[in-house]
């Protein structure tokens, strides 16, 4: 019997890369997106895919997904979200609606879709909820900073909800991609203000994208289908080598710059 993937974000970036590995592996797949009118015409080629509207700001769009998916395939297997968008600019020159509308998407998106699933997993017992993430929400990065923060939010969430379902049978893996050559950049979000004094941070950040290695779309994308719904899946699952070496540099700082300041931290005992 096929399984049933729901994803969000599905017209661009992972979310419609990862459409293609779940029919390719047999899937019936729900591509959902916010604006159906930009479906990949080749979905239509492929005979086991679904595509449905889904904005992940809008409840009850995301309840009658849900509904429909389970309508139409007997229930969903796997939840695989894609969904969210980012925002370039410091954090000075970031507006508050900006800020909030970044998290509105990005996280409290993610958790609305999440809540509409977990009722049909918990009920069946089983269920894989897939959440892509960033190496970001490790390592921040100037001018990139609410973005990064949302995502470390995800990351978070996705660790705390994994010690909430698993003794449900629910299983839960986050995504941690870096750098890849997708609409990502081209749809990212502008700082409401512009601040020259910034420049350096801006020139700083174009070159590290300019040096960054670029993972493969395709093969990390299939990587994700390959373990989803396997009997041990990862909690966290790195996707493309550059960005887990970019972690674990950081990581190796934050442990030395703990050790540094133990003195001091010893003395709050």
């Amino acid at each position: 019997m096929r399984k049933t993937v729901l994803i969000t974000g599905a017209s661009t970036g992972m979310g419609e890369a990862i459409t293609f590995e779940y029919a390719k592996r047999d899937w019936n797949v729900v591509a959902s997106m916010r604006d159906t009118t930009k479906v990949n015409p080749a979905f239509a080629d492929l005979g086991n895919v679904l595509v449905t509207r889904l904005d992940v700001t809008d409840i009850a769009g995301i309840e009658q997904a849900v509904k429909e998916t389970v309508d139409r395939f007997g229930a969903i297997d796997a939840l695989v979200n894609a969904a969210g968008y980012g925002l370039v600019g410091a954090v000075e020159e970031v507006s508050p609606d900006q800020l909030r509308d970044q998290f509105e998407t990005n996280v409290v998106g993610l958790v609305q879709v999440i809540q509409a699933v977990l009722p049909h997993m918990r009920e069946r017992g089983s269920g894989h909820v897939i959440n892509i993430g960033s190496m970001g929400g490790h390592v921040s990065l100037p001018t990139m900073a609410v973005y990064c923060a949302s995502k470390s939010a995800v990351q978070n969430l996705t660790e705390g909800l994994a010690k909430e379902v698993g003794p449900l049978g629910i299983h839960v893996t986050l995504v941690e991609p870096a750098g890849y050559d997708t609409s990502f950049g081209t749809n990212a979000k502008l700082p409401a203000t512009s601040i020259p004094a910034y420049a350096p941070s801006y020139a700083a950040m174009a070159e590290f994208d300019r040096q960054a290695v670029r993972g493969d779309l395709v093969k990390s994308m299939a990587a994700v289908a390959d373990i989803t719904g396997i009997d041990e899946p990862p909690l966290h699952l790195a996707v493309a080598t550059a960005g887990l070496e970019m972690v674990r540099g950081r990581f190796a700082e934050l442990m030395d710059e703990y050790a540094r300041w133990e003195p001091v931290t010893a003395g709050t005992d």
